[in-house]
């Protein structure tokens, strides 16, 4: 006979249950933040070298692995020839990857993204707790970094430089706050411009624009621009001056084409302006702006609704660290709002000033403002159930072809959905929690799901492939990239073309205009004009010839 004593037990407890987790959540914010780092490991891991490298990854990818090949770290070079676009710090941080793990795979040349991916969210929670004192807004604010929909979805994939830099940039905003609270003026210009300078040899001139409009805004709506003449000011700017010279100095030693060097830095930096796009697109790009990083940000920008409340301004001016963060981001935001080609990744070091503004409101003004969580606990909901239901999708897209255990996987993520998302349903003050959790499954469901799938549709994959066979038949030999000159733009996949061909052969691939010399030439949509030039073998529009 059935036991129906077992039964209420279990809806008596289930209440109690609820309640212990949320006085846990509420209690424990920071445990919390850092067992949601830990859960978050996995699903950013996973398949993370699956897909062929893309967008900027193989041009960074081709620069670290040439210094390794060529025993050079001083020079940047693609393909022999001189890389002028970025200085190489970064570059060497990723040869130290190859050199340290002993392989140049996709997942090595994305690891020096995704450390300080992890790094960057647990440097704003200790910043913010710091400073605010409110752990509850620190770990939401560190975690919104993770899980914004940008993050979540494409740039945690890319082993491109600008999480690092971010990283970098923003702990330089959070010292110049600590250093200004303590008019400690000299650690403050000193260690600034030490970092400043370490991002010039990452990214180039942008640096110096955040170091300059930052001090320049701070000190000024702190009434302290004078200290911009100080002893400790142009000390530390000649510091950092003397760190970037070196480099070049040493450069110098190599390539004294400073003037390709700079001028190829500002080209790419003058590209993003009004000039070159005209009026009318760049007016419609300071519209746009606000609502498409709204939507790049969402579902964090959810909270952006808590920042209407009447004393939201005055808050934060009344909270010395909320106007400091406030100031540093007009200061800079300005400059993206008004260039037509600005890319979210280039705003990475802003957004976490914007999700501690969000936070903070969210958890000072939720209360006050009833409606308005109400109506974000539905939404909350809503987008839960929508992932409950699209996880049994994937049955649909014949994953089964590109998925090992595919019915496990869907019965796993579906099992922690519906547990979450009932969660989210019976917690009363801490539904962002189980949410966000909610949202590490989604990227893991990405990992498992989407990614296999693309592998098998991309065209990357593809010229992958080829590249390596190429590689392979012609490792130990001269091979020849032909006419190069002047049409790199037009040929898709040549940096992932070089990468790959330079990694399977461990030997620099040379450009060349002239079919005249023996050796294997590959070339794109074109034929080698030498009469004595063999077809070893033709991949789509990629062929690979032979002259003996």
């Amino acid at each position: 006979m059935f036991d129906n004593s077992n039964l209420s037990f279990a809806f008596i407890s289930l209440p109690l249950m609820i309640q212990k987790l949320e006085n846990f959540l509420i209690k424990n914010p920071g445990q919390t933040f850092f067992l949601l780092i830990v859960l978050s490991i996995p699903p950013f891991l996973i398949n993370l070298g699956l897909l062929p490298l893309f967008a900027d990854e193989p041009t960074r990818a081709n620069v670290a692995l040439e210094m390794i090949i060529s025993k050079n770290f001083s020079v940047p070079t693609v393909g022999a020839e001189y890389y002028y676009n970025k200085p190489p710090l970064y570059n060497w941080i990723l040869a130290g990857f190859y050199l340290l793990t002993g392989n140049f795979s996709e997942f090595t040349t994305r690891l020096p993204a995704i450390i300080p991916m992890f790094l960057y969210a647990i440097s704003i929670y200790l910043a913010v707790s710091y400073f605010l004192k409110d752990k509850r807004i620190a770990a939401l604010s560190g975690m919104l970094f993770l899980v914004n929909g940008r993050m979540l979805i494409y740039d945690s994939m890319l082993g491109h430089i600008d999480i690092f830099y971010s990283w970098l940039t923003f702990t330089s905003f959070m010292l110049i706050y600590f250093f200004l609270q303590r008019k400690n003026w000299f650690l403050l210009f000193l260690i600034s411009y030490v970092i400043t300078a370490i991002t010039f040899l990452s990214k180039g001139f942008t640096s110096i624009v955040f170091q300059g409009f930052t001090l320049i805004a701070v000190l000024s709506y702190t009434k302290n621009f004078k200290k911009l003449f100080s002893w400790q000011h142009i000390a530390s700017g000649l510091v950092s001056v003397l760190i970037i010279g070196s480099y070049f100095y040493n450069y110098f030693q190599y390539n004294p084409n400073f003037e390709g060097y700079f001028s190829t830095i500002w080209d790419q930096s003058s590209k993003r302006t009004a000039a070159e796009f005209g009026l009318y697109q760049s007016l419609v790009h300071i519209v746009q702006f606000p609502f498409e990083h709204i939507g790049h940000l969402f579902p964090a920008s959810l909270l952006l609704l808590f920042c209407f409340h009447k004393n939201f301004i005055n808050g934060i001016k009344q909270n010395p660290f909320l106007t400091f963060i406030s100031v540093v981001f007009l200061a800079n935001i300005w400059v993206y709002w008004l260039s037509p080609i600005t890319r979210p990744r280039y705003l990475m070091m802003l957004y976490p000033l914007v999700f501690i503004l969000w936070s903070h409101a969210y958890y000072t003004y939720r209360e006050q403002l009833p409606v308005i969580s109400k109506i974000v606990d539905r939404i909350l909901l809503i987008l839960a159930l929508a992932v409950c239901l699209g996880i049994p999708a994937a049955y649909f897209f014949e994953l089964q072809n590109f998925v090992t255990y595919l019915n496990i996987k869907i019965v796993f993520l579906l099992s922690i959905s519906i547990g979450i998302t009932f969660m989210i349903w019976r917690l009363k003050t801490s539904k962002l929690i189980p949410f966000i959790t909610l949202l590490l499954v989604v990227r893991l469901a990405f990992s498992w799901f989407i990614l296999p799938y693309r592998l098998t549709h991309l065209e990357d994959n593809y010229f992958r492939e080829a590249a390596v066979e190429m590689g392979a038949i012609t490792k130990g030999q001269v091979l020849y990239f032909y006419q190069y000159h002047p049409a790199e733009a037009d040929i898709p996949f040549h940096d992932q073309l070089i990468f790959y061909l330079q990694k399977t052969r461990m030997k620099q691939v040379k450009f060349t205009e002239d079919d005249a010399k023996s050796g294997y030439y590959f070339t794109f949509d074109r034929d080698l004009k030498n009469r004595n030039a063999q077809l070893i073998k033709s991949y789509k529009n990629l062929k690979l010839f032979q002259i003996k």
